[in-house]
This record gives structure tokens, C-alpha cells and sequence, in this order.
């Protein structure tokens, strides 16, 4: 081997040096981790709002697994001891979650099943309306046809007797 292929060794300060930068990047990534599960978890609120409460994404299941995929990051990185505080905030906001929306598989499978009643209740209901609607028009054709025949034999009666003079009872006051 050449003596420029080999490399010297790295000095104790040099040494502590790299170990700060490193901890410092490791610090800044963490904060940006952080930062993107704390957007994702207003996203995630957000396309529950805008879906009836209803998580439109894994089935309807919300976890701590699920915003880190969101957040495209490892779900195991939230049990590193870094992230203690991260990991607790999460996991309240998930039972948060669960008392004002629909979160977890069985329970939007539920809550799709009821939703579904409820449309067809509704839809069934418009259907009758419509019967009950289509039957009172027919009825109203009807009607409007025997009507108009009516006219028809009242008109034929005005010309047959010819024109008719028509004399006030009582005589109008001339100005």
C-alpha cells in the first residue's frame, strides 16, 4: 500500500466534532419528524371532516402505525426513547379521535352498514312519494280531460242557439 492511500487517523477533537455534527443533523431530523406527524395528524383530521367522520383511508383505521406510514417514516422510530413525548401526544390525539369520529375497522364497517340503511330508508321513502305522486297526477289528467270535454259541450251548446243578448237586471247609471 501507498502512503496516500492510507489514512490517518482522526484526532480526538476531530472525533468529537463529527459526534456533535452528527447530533446535531440526528436533532434536526428528528424535529422535522416530528413537525410532519404533527401536520399529518391535521391532514388526517381534516379527511375525516370532509368524509363524515369517517377516516377514508386503511379501512377506516387510525393508529400510531398508520400516521407513520403517512409521515413515510419506520413505526418502530416512535419507541426510540426520543420520541417518548411524540408517542404519548399520538397516542392521546388517537383516543381523541375515537370519541368524536368513526375509527377502526369494525366500527366504520358498522357505521358504513348504518349509513347504507339509512339511504336506502330515505330512498325507499322518495319512491313512495313518487308513486303516490305519479297516482295523484294521472288523476289530475284525468280530470283535467273530463274538464275540458265539458268546455268543449258548453261551447258547442253557445253555438248552437246562436248569439244570445245578454240584458243587465238592473239598468246602469248613465253619467
Amino acid at each position: 500500500m501507498s502512503s496516500s492511500s492510507k489514512r490517518r487517523p482522526a484526532s480526538d477533537e476531530a472525533r468529537k466534532r463529527m459526534s456533535d455534527a452528527k447530533l446535531a443533523l440526528y436533532d434536526v431530523e428528528a424535529q422535522a419528524r416530528i413537525d410532519r406527524t404533527r401536520a399529518m395528524m391535521k391532514t388526517i383530521q381534516e379527511e375525516m371532516a370532509a368524509n363524515g367522520g369517517i377516516y377514508p383511508q386503511n379501512k377506516g383505521a387510525v393508529s400510531a402505525a398508520e400516521v407513520a406510514r403517512r409521515c413515510s417514516y419506520h413505526p418502530g422510530t416512535l419507541h426510540k426513547e426520543r420520541y417518548d413525548g411524540l408517542r404519548q401526544e399520538l397516542q392521546d390525539w388517537i383516543d381523541a379521535l375515537k370519541g368524536v369520529g368513526v375509527v377502526g375497522r369494525m366500527r366504520v364497517r358498522k357505521e358504513l352498514a348504518q349509513r347504507a340503511d339509512e339511504w336506502k330508508e330515505l330512498y325507499e321513502s322518495l319512491v313512495e312519494v313518487h308513486r303516490v305522486t305519479e297516482t295523484d297526477l294521472m288523476h289530475e289528467q284525468a280530470r283535467v280531460r273530463e274538464l275540458e270535454g265539458e268546455l268543449g259541450r258548453l261551447r258547442e251548446h253557445l253555438t248552437q242557439h246562436g248569439e244570445l243578448k245578454v240584458v243587465p237586471v238592473r239598468p246602469t247609471p248613465k253619467d
